[in-house]
């Protein structure tokens, strides 16, 4: 019986000839992978984070779909027109498939991915993206920061999640302008003082490492680095 869901591809291979592997994940099914039939000789080319219409035949319970064919759901131009864009994007779906791959089974996850994707593709201040993804993934996965009662917090410490910690460990952060930018993506009003974004995403990444499990961005990261930080 035919199925169709929406989609958002996060990982794009060859598998043949003339058609392509991809993992991709969706609301009713989860992280998923399929093969594209024909795939690199069809009319829609599938692109990562691109949202698709996925048709499948006769559900497999196996783990691999056979995909019969994909139609783009929303229009993402902005993203796949700007090279930059592009590699935001494979940072988010990087980012986003080895959280998945931790064994997050939420299908609601689907709703705050697709609102990432179209914000990316609306997005103006690139330099602020990554940085915002990456906090609100966090906060998602329910590893958000505790709240400090202190007014300007000054240090922070990435392996118990707080703020001006009363014992100061090798893993205390403590560029207090950094650790202010820090805390007011997940506390806000958001303020992302020019010229140390690259601080305040690493510390990001960092935090992320340590706390969501099997989390990992190392192809694309440096890229990003380079690219919006440099």
């Amino acid at each position: 019986m035919k199925e169709v869901a929406e989609i958002v591809i996060l990982d794009i291979k060859p598998y043949s000839e003339s058609s392509l592997w991809i993992c991709f994940f969706s609301k009713e099914h989860g992280l998923q992978n399929g093969i594209i039939k024909g795939g690199k000789k069809k009319k829609v080319k599938p692109l990562v984070l691109g949202l698709y219409e996925a048709s499948f035949y006769r559900w497999s319970n196996s783990g691999l779909q056979n995909i019969n064919g994909i139609e783009r759901s929303v229009p993402l131009e902005s993203i796949f027109n700007s090279p930059v864009k592009i590699l935001i994007a494979f940072f988010v779906a990087e980012s986003t498939k080895s959280f998945l791959n931790s064994g997050v089974e939420d299908h609601s996850f689907f709703f705050f991915l697709k609102e990432k994707v179209l914000l990316l593709n609306n997005e103006n201040h690139l330099k602020e993206f990554p940085i915002h993804f990456l906090s609100e993934l966090i906060t998602y996965s329910g590893h958000k920061p505790l709240k400090s009662n202190d007014r300007k917090p000054n240090h922070f410490d990435i392996t118990t999640g707080v703020f001006n910690p009363k014992e100061v460990s090798s893993k205390t952060f403590k560029n207090k302008d950094v650790v202010r930018c820090f805390y007011s993506v997940f506390y806000g009003p958001s303020i992302l003082k020019p010229g140390i974004e690259h601080l305040v995403f690493d510390l990001l990444l960092e935090y992320s490492e340590y706390h969501l499990s099997g989390f990992d961005s190392k192809k694309s990261v440096e890229i990003i680095r380079e690219t919006l930080y440099g």
